[in-house]
């Protein structure tokens, strides 16, 4: 008796194909109106398989495909080093095949083409295959091959969008990580400009729902003679929940024991499904970012800080758009129980754990002493100390032991930044600045002492009481423009200006007690110049092309170029914060971070009046003023916006 469960590879059987079946109709309701769609999923979770079926001729009756389009599968690791003009014939190539497939005419101009691939000649053969009534689909499976390819520049993308506006003619590619990243990574920066990336519906393919992945279990068990008793199949969702990789694997030796033994070893099978699934599991892991598997480790101690952390959100957002997290009711756990018992088998190196697992709480830092954690953020944790010799409370900024992992290496980018914050801000004195006293490190680890500021920031204010008043605001954006004004005119940027980066400082409160809320006295700080951009740097940390600042306060050309902007991306994040304020909510909200930054690109920001209809006209204006897209069309000094909101 053979068994029915496959794993390696794609399913390419229509009877071993199962599920998806909103995928699969979205899909196809896309294309028959000549939308191009783009697939996301990480690896193993049945990309190739859904486009495999997508192509059967004989599901498209029940999809609803219009069986005028002609589908074309590509798999992009072809194409990975080829040229625009070997590209063109490939494309040509498959299309002829298609047609063959189809029993279909064959199309002189596609032979035509063939014999010299130009962007004229590969249109032309479009045209006239849509004269006979055919839509061409051109399937680009592992598209991230294509996206990086270092011979290919913005025209070949803007013929292919030129293309897609023009004929009956559109795309379906799939890939792990969403366009809009493709588009902003390494050798991809050269083609920011092409419109191709903006042309696509994005599908997530994730995790399977329960009747599918049940489904898949049950049915081909059954259908061979020998179905699984309720207990395995209970026992299969449990180990890996709607993962249909992790299924097939389980139930390939569920199977081959029912077979041989007439009943399933529930131990012995974890044991084998574990081998089998560890290393998927190994290849997940090794490429996320130190970040990622430090939040993977520490999920259930970070969960609560994530309403408040927005960078700490965002991470979390990518790891469940992964599939290697859920979120439930605002709380976060591990998709599948072979996942968790993986993350738990997960340790650092001997010396990497001795850093992570060192508190720094009632050590000294230089003449130093640590007193407690005040806050953890991406990049650094905060401290409350004291300077014993001159009597002086301060806060200690540190680099995580995660990142002075990696500091310590010469040139290191984090160390990089670390040290230029303290450099930059030390030599800056404004009074709604944190004053900056003195840096260093002590084997490996890197810190800098800062006054400390009793408060709480901006963030959790808004959070607790949701919109401010039009006064604070204005109170808050005069003294927030005022230093970074002052900031810019020292050459510097400081590119993360958000509500976390802002500490109101009760001026009435008293040592020891606690503040909530926004005090009735208090005065605005603007921290956290760790990535700030000094004019003319020429530094690692500004060369690499990173991705860098907080998603929903990012201005548009920060998320094309993070190293090219001037004050006014400050004074975007600055816009962001007075809606902010003014409503208690952000102008850009998604589920997922592509989604975020194609707002910020291509949405209009919204009218806060939708929100507040209370506010005054000429508040709600200049708001929108500094959310403009283009930087030109903003105010061009920071205090500008909150001169606009007095006026209002």
């Amino acid at each position: 008796m053979s068994n029915p469960y496959i794993y390696r590879g794609p399913v390419r059987s229509a009877q071993m194909f199962f599920g998806r079946h909103h995928e699969l109709r979205e899909i196809v309701s896309f294309i028959n109106g000549n939308q191009s769609v783009s697939v996301i999923g990480p690896r193993k979770i049945g990309k190739t398989s859904l486009l495999f079926h997508l192509m059967r001729t004989e599901t498209w009756p029940e999809l609803g495909m219009d069986p005028n389009n002609l589908l074309v599968y590509l798999d992009c690791e072809i194409l990975g080093e080829s040229t625009y003009e070997e590209i063109l014939s490939v494309f040509i190539t498959e299309i002829t095949a298609a047609l063959d497939e189809r029993d279909l005419p064959s199309e002189p101009a596609l032979e035509a083409a063939l014999e010299q691939p130009t962007r004229l000649s590969f249109e032309r053969a479009i045209r006239k295959l849509n004269q006979r009534g055919l839509h061409i689909v051109l399937i680009l499976d592992e598209f991230e091959r294509l996206s990086t390819n270092p011979n290919l520049d913005v025209n070949f993308f803007n013929s292919l969008r030129s293309a897609a506006g023009r004929y009956q003619f559109a795309f379906i590619t799939a890939s792990a990580q969403p366009l809009i990243q493709l588009t902003y990574s390494d050798k991809s920066q050269a083609i920011l400009s092409s419109p191709f990336f903006n042309i696509f519906a994005t599908l997530f393919l994730g995790l399977m729902p329960e009747p599918e992945a049940r489904q898949i279990i049950r049915q081909p068990s059954e259908e061979a003679g020998l179905p699984f008793p309720p207990d395995v199949e209970d026992f299969v969702r449990e180990m890996v929940d709607g993962y249909p990789l992790g299924i097939q694997i389980i139930c390939f030796h569920a199977f081959e024991m029912l077979k041989t033994h007439q009943m399933v070893d529930l131990v012995e099978l974890e044991k084998r499904s574990m081998q089998e699934l560890s290393p998927h599991f190994e290849y997940y892991w090794h490429n996320l970012t130190l970040s990622e598997q430090d939040a993977l480790r520490r999920i259930y101690e970070l969960a609560g800080r994530a309403s408040t952390d927005t960078t700490l959100r965002a991470l979390l957002r990518d790891l469940i758009q992964k599939c290697l997290l859920l979120s439930e009711g605002g709380d976060y756990r591990y998709p599948m129980r072979s996942w968790a018992n993986f993350i738990n088998s997960q340790t650092l190196p001997n010396a990497s754990r001795a850093k992570a697992s060192r508190t720094l709480t009632g050590t000294r830092l230089g003449p130093y002493q640590v007193l407690e954690q005040l806050g953890r953020g991406g990049m650094s944790e905060v401290y409350k100390g004291r300077h014993p010799r001159l009597d002086r409370t301060v806060a200690i900024k540190v680099l995580p032991a995660r990142l002075s992992g990696e500091a310590d290496a010469p040139g290191s980018i984090f160390a990089e930044r670390f040290e230029r914050e303290a450099r930059a801000v030390a030599s800056l004195r404004h009074p709604n600045i944190v004053q900056v006293f003195d840096f260093g490190d002590v084997e490996g680890t890197f810190y800098m002492v800062m006054e400390y500021i009793p408060g709480q920031d901006l963030s959790r204010i808004i959070k607790e009481i949701g919109a401010l008043s039009p006064q604070q605001v204005q109170f808050i954006l005069s003294e927030l423009g005022s230093a970074l004004d002052y900031a810019h005119a020292q050459g510097l940027v400081h590119r993360d200006v958000k509500p976390s980066n802002v500490l109101l400082e009760n001026q009435s409160l008293k040592d020891g007690e606690a503040s909530s809320g926004v005090p009735t006295s208090f005065r605005s700080v603007l921290t956290d110049f760790g990535i700030a951009k000094i004019f003319g740097a020429d530094t690692a940390a500004t060369k690499t092309g990173m991705l860098m600042g907080t998603l929903d306060y990012m201005a548009p050309e920060q998320i094309r170029s993070s190293g090219q902007v001037d004050q006014r991306a400050d004074i975007y994040a600055l816009g962001i914060m007075a809606f902010q304020m003014l409503t208690g909510q952000l102008p850009f909200k998604a589920e997922n971070p592509g989604a975020v930054m194609m707002a910020h690109l291509q949405t209009p920001a919204p009218d806060p009046r939708e929100v507040n209809p209370n506010l005054p006209d000429k508040v709600a204006l200049a708001v929108l003023r500094a959310l403009e897209k283009e930087p030109s069309d903003r105010f061009e000094h920071a205090s500008d916006l909150a001169k606009a909101i007095t006026e209002g």
